[in-house]
């Protein structure tokens, strides 16, 4: 399935939701304007053309126009026609692609209380094909419903709501077959995270995921940017940090619970990640506290 890559924060923003059914011989207007439109056919057909691409949206099926493009119906409704609609605004996708290639082990950075500004995300929104109607409708028509009666007292809950169709979405990506490298790097991720403070041993993880070390290594690499090697190093110094905020254990004794027997090489690693040593790092955060 086609899916578009968006840059989060901000989220998008919602502008409009409805549902109605088209009338046979309905047909969708030609427009471009600066804003998404997401439209989701219930029961029908809607034939619509992006720019030059044309699409027939059927039956469970939705597609997610791009602002900026020209919009047109290319023929009309041949049966009356249920959809349902959802406006938001933000910027034009950072790529298309497949959602087989989300790269849903990528590693991001976590954030500080020393953060004045989010660290970059991304989000993933299908472009066209089908939908969950059955968690999605319960959800539209709850926004329908406040929409129709919209007042202050609701524009919160709306917007969450929005985020919760927009989370839907993007679980369904994740839960469609992918490709056999994503697979194996989810699998890497899950097997590393469960065992991220024992001694590293690439032969173990050969036996636990019947993959040859090298071949392992690539797919990881291709969806974290990372080897095996480094994404547990990237752990351990993760969870030291938050030993060397919340506890009084020594440099060593941290370094020792995240299973780095050497607090030199420690030291090193530690550097590597954060700039600074583990003493200026415990320093500089409790005085954050």
């Amino acid at each position: 399935m086609k899916c578009l890559e968006l840059a989060i924060p901000p989220l998008p923003s919602l502008l409009t939701v409805g549902r109605a059914v088209w009338a046979l011989g309905s047909r969708h207007q030609t427009r471009s304007f600066d804003a998404y439109d997401l439209i989701l056919v219930k029961k029908g057909a809607m034939y619509m053309r992006e720019d030059d691409t044309e699409y027939v949206i059927q039956d469970g099926q939705l597609l997610l126009l791009e602002p900026g493009r020209t919009h047109s119906g290319t023929q009309a409704c041949s049966e009356p026609t249920a959809v349902y609609w959802v406006h938001f605004r933000h910027p034009e996708p950072l790529r298309r692609m497949e959602a087989e290639d989300i790269p849903w082990s990528a590693v991001l950075p976590q954030g500080q209380d020393s953060d004045e500004h989010p660290a970059e995300q991304t989000m993933y929104l299908p472009k066209f094909g089908d939908a969950p109607f059955h968690l999605l409708q319960p959800l539209l028509d709850r926004m329908v419903e406040l929409h129709r009666g919209f007042a202050v007292e609701q524009s919160l809950k709306l917007q969450v709501l929005f985020c919760d169709l927009l989370e839907l979405l993007q679980a369904d990506l994740g839960r469609r077959p992918g490709s056999r490298s994503a697979a194996l790097a989810r699998e890497t991720v899950s097997y590393l995270q469960r065992s991220w403070n024992e001694p590293f041993r690439s032969e173990e993880l050969e036996e636990a995921l019947h993959f040859q070390f090298d071949h392992i290594t690539r797919c990881l690499k291709k969806y974290t940017g990372m080897t095996p090697l480094q994404y547990v190093q990237h752990l351990r110094i993760s969870q030291a940090m938050v030993l060397l905020e919340q506890t009084s254990l020594t440099v060593q004794e941290v370094a020792e619970q995240v299973g780095i027997p050497s607090a030199s090489f420690f030291g090193r690693l530690f550097r590597d990640r954060t700039g600074i040593s583990p003493g200026q790092y415990r320093q500089r955060r409790q005085s954050h506290l």
